[in-house]
């Protein structure tokens, strides 16, 4: 193989050197001219979209302190006076301070005072678990309510809160049972009142009411609680008159239920304040009480969003300051719950740390509203437009796509991210690449000049390269793969002959190895006679209509006992009437190649494993598939394993000439059907086998062409 190789190179050596040396010295000098001028250009634009970039960072600056400073001026004054909920609704009034979306007050170490974040996040439910004891009464009692059986209902319920109480336990320290007992009680006794209060007995229905509010006073920490607590005192203010209702909609806009949901408090705010007349007296100030409470629901968001993704940062802040004096304003941009937002941390006055109990106040504003205007202006006209991400790199202005390999100018201002990208990406890279077109055209045409010569030689010679190294490696490859073989024959015949066997079984044994070794030398001839008359175009096939089920079925019960002694447990799916016009003798050689590669190449380090032979029908397709839980086949190289002696790369030490799986092809594509291999999910390979069924039509340009020789760097066969 090197003598050919080496007779060949040397015959068209010069030829070659003749188009390859100008070709690389002209490549080489006109490479170094586009990328001298491709630098240039580049450096004149970077240096443009920095300008704009800096320009859009000095702005976003001067907007933010134009806007931002005059709210933290005024908050200073009305704050302590006002409160966080009542300041922000007042500071909203102003047309000029339509950004602000809250405030939220701050201990030392930058936490929230206020408000208050809820503890749990159960729904409002008044209801008791499956497993409590007294469930079975509650859900009768239920389906009294339900059917306004209402005397029945309420005599069950004061019947079982008899028993209740009878079985209390006694002493003073709540334990699990005791906790139980009272969780139960409190419910029933909900109900109980609301039945009384459906009845018409509104003084009972009060009346336990109370006992429910003494109830839940002695079992706060009980999840049963805080839900059933506002229920129950919704229940109390719709019995007391407007004037009980109006206060708890007072608490609830002070946020005196902290325990519970926003969600859940602010659909109770709605029902008491659906219960005022447009024109009762206190109608203006249930508006304004809802009004606090959609501003506190929407605070108390926005504190929750603060405490999990903005404090960490503002703590890293103002702990970076040192020895030097605390900043007197700390800002930060993000995204929170989907929108993006600047809050503003600034000192608290002597006043309301007085009165409100904080060191610090935080401002929350939407960007969008300080920002839009002035994003649109940066994304008019130019040659560059404004990118906006936010701290985790998420977009948040729609901008033309980037160039491909274009890195843009990046500027940052309290978080936000600002980029300049291209305002039109096509006629960016028309101008970049204006300046390049005439060199490149030139340095082209004269490459292709020298190339197009060099690939005329070098293809008038590589040819006979090809079919040179062809011949040497397949003689090379075969008295590599008989060499074993003989050798085994060889020594377990002599051992045979001299009678060194130690008894009968180890006579059986050789003999064994020594059939196995034949039927391995006989293969391998079959296959390279096969491989030859495909290169010659002489293989040819008897085809007869036949059922392919039956005929796997054949192959997999002779060739599943070979595969069990190898460890390979051989599982097929295999429905008859399926029939295809095909030689069956090829159909089973070409199965039975299938087989063996997923036989040999098994998972590394697994002595057993499992390879799955199942046929389909698909349409006018037959389709069988053998799966395989093995090694598989690299990235790349699913097509190549079909050419003749190609292996693949991960094929290791095991054995094999590389022509079984180009022989597999060779018979579908001639009887007008294909195979492919792909990857399994899981890991291993699927060779996807597919013949057309027998009377059906083969489909225009499915009959093979012969393959083309495999070339001389392809030296390896393929599992």
């Amino acid at each position: 193989m090197s003598t050919a190789r080496s007779r060949l190179s040397h015959r068209h050596l010069l030829a070659l050197g003749t188009f390859l040396v100008p070709l690389a010295i002209l490549t080489v000098l006109g490479w170094s001219e586009l990328q001298r001028t491709g630098a240039l250009a580049q450096t004149a634009l970077d240096r443009e979209g920095r300008t704009f970039v800096e320009s859009a960072q000095k702005a976003v600056d001067q907007q933010l302190d134009r806007y931002v400073q005059p709210v933290l001026d005024r908050s200073e004054v009305v704050l302590h006076k006002n409160g966080p909920v009542r300041t922000t609704l007042a500071l909203q009034s102003n047309r000029e301070f339509a950004a602000l979306r809250g405030i939220v007050l701050l201990d030392d170490q930058m936490g929230v005072v206020w408000p208050l974040l809820p503890s749990y996040t159960v729904a409002g439910r008044v209801d008791l678990p499956s497993n409590n004891a007294w469930r079975p009464a509650l859900t009768a009692a239920d389906l009294l309510l339900q059917n306004d059986h209402l005397q029945e209902a309420i005599a069950l319920l004061e019947h079982v809160l008899g028993r209740i109480e009878a079985e209390q336990p006694r002493g003073d320290r709540p334990g699990q049972r005791w906790l139980e007992h009272t969780e139960a009680e409190a419910v029933l006794r909900f109900r109980l009142g609301a039945a009384q209060k459906k009845f018409g007995t509104v003084d009972k229905a009060r009346t336990q009411f109370e006992l429910v509010k003494r109830l839940l006073q002695r079992t706060r920490r009980n999840p049963t609680a805080p839900p059933l607590a506002l229920v129950n005192e919704l229940a109390l203010a719709e019995l007391g008159g407007p004037a009980d209702r109006l206060q708890l909609l007072r608490d609830i806009a002070a946020n005196r239920f902290e325990s519970h949901p926003d969600g859940y408090l602010s659909a109770v705010a709605q029902d008491l304040a659906a219960s005022f007349p447009p024109d009762v007296p206190d109608r203006a100030e249930v508006d304004d009480l809802l009004n606090e409470e959609h501003v506190r629901a929407s605070i108390r968001t926005f504190a929750d969003g603060y405490e999990l993704l903005l404090r960490p940062f503002l703590q890293r802040r103002r702990g970076r300051a040192g020895g030097e004096p605390e900043p007197s304003l700390l800002r930060r941009i993000d995204t929170l719950h989907g929108e993006l937002v600047v809050v503003c941390v600034r000192p608290a006055t002597a006043a309301e740390q007085a009165e409100l109990g904080c060191r610090s106040v935080g401002l929350q504003f939407d960007v969008r509203t300080i920002l839009g205007p002035l994003f649109q202006q940066f994304a008019l006209g130019g040659t560059f437009t404004l990118a906006v991400l936010d701290p985790d790199d998420r977009l948040q202005v729609q901008v033309p796509n980037l160039p491909e390999g274009y890195q843009p100018p990046t500027a940052e201002i309290d978080g936000l991210k600002l980029a300049a990208h291209p305002a039109d990406p096509v006629a960016f890279l028309a101008n970049v690449d204006a300046s390049q077109k005439s060199r490149t055209v030139l340095l082209l045409f004269v490459f292709a000049t020298a190339l197009g010569g060099a690939l005329w030689s070098w293809r008038s010679v590589s040819r006979e390269a090809e079919l040179a190294n062809l011949k040497v490696d397949l003689v090379s490859r075969v008295s590599h793969e008989l060499k074993t073989p003989l050798a085994l024959v060889r020594m377990y015949g002599e051992t045979l002959g001299m009678g060194r066997a130690k008894d009968a079984r180890q006579v059986a044994e050789f003999g064994g190895i020594i059939a196995r070794e034949a039927e391995r030398l006989t293969t391998l001839i079959q296959r390279i006679l096969d491989f030859s008359r495909q290169q010659a175009g002489t293989l040819s096939y008897a085809r007869a209509p036949i059922d392919l089920g039956e005929l796997l079925r054949k192959v997999a019960e002779t060739y599943a006992p070979h595969l069990e002694s190898r460890g390979v447990l051989l599982i097929d799916s295999l429905p008859l009437d399926v029939l295809v016009d095909c030689d069956a003798n090829a159909c089973e050689s070409a199965i039975v190649n299938l087989l063996e590669n997923a036989a040999k190449y098994g998972p590394d380090g697994d002595a057993e494993h499992e390879v799955d032979l199942v046929l389909q029908r698909a349409g006018d397709r037959a389709v069988v598939e053998v799966r395989d839980r093995g090694r598989g086949i690299p990235n790349g190289e699913h097509e190549r394993v079909f050419d003749g002696f190609y292996r693949a790369s991960n094929s290791g030490e095991v054995r094999g000439a590389g022509l079984g799986l180009s022989l597999v092809r060779h018979f579908a594509r001639a009887h007008g059907g294909d195979i492919r291999a792909l990857p399994r999910d899981g890991g291993g390979t699927v060779m996807r086998l597919e013949l057309p069924i027998a009377g059906g039509q083969v489909p225009p340009g499915s009959h093979p062409t012969e393959p083309p020789l495999p070339g001389p760097s392809n030296p390896a066969t393929t599992p």
